[in-house]
């Protein structure tokens, strides 16, 4: 069982994206901004406009750079859990699981791993199976299950 790789993708480079289509918005509205509608209307040239454009695009690279490396897909097999970030690769026990939780109000649903004697946190995603309530996600898919008997078991 092992972390959906689409919706891992999308997760680290959506602030990558998000910078770069703001960006470019924030260019086109100064040099066209007769390209953009607002209630109707075409736009005018307004610094207000685009420094808004181009301050949240500058905003979500930092954030884009800090998070990147805590996304990975992990996979769940008998008792080893395998950490895959990039071509790194690591085996761990489940005895060597500190911590494991789920993170609320992102869908699909995304969980924080920590491991004994790592000081990183690691993010990985399950399948596309979830029920939302109002923000709150509960996770139904047969990797969020495991996940549940698993902690259950470990008192993780």
């Amino acid at each position: 069982m092992e972390s959906n790789k689409l919706y891992h993708h999308f997760l680290k480079y959506l602030f990558l994206g998000l910078g770069i289509i703001m960006l470019i918005t924030c260019i086109l509205s100064w040099f066209f901004p007769e390209l953009f509608w607002v209630n109707g209307e075409k736009m005018e040239q307004s610094i207000v406009t685009t420094l808004i454009f181009g301050m949240i695009g500058l905003v979500c690279f930092p954030i884009f750079i800090v998070i990147k490396d805590k996304f990975v897909i992990v996979k769940f097999g008998g008792q080893n859990v395998t950490i895959k970030n990039g071509d790194n690769e690591r085996k761990i026990n489940w005895m060597e699981v500190e911590s494991l939780s789920h993170i609320q109000f992102v869908y699909p649903p995304l969980y924080k791993l920590k491991v004994k004697g790592d000081n990183k946190v690691y993010w990985f995603n399950t399948e596309n199976q979830f029920i939302n309530t109002g923000g709150f996600i509960s996770d139904t898919s047969e990797m969020g299950d495991l996940i549940k008997k698993k902690k259950r078991e470990l008192g993780v």
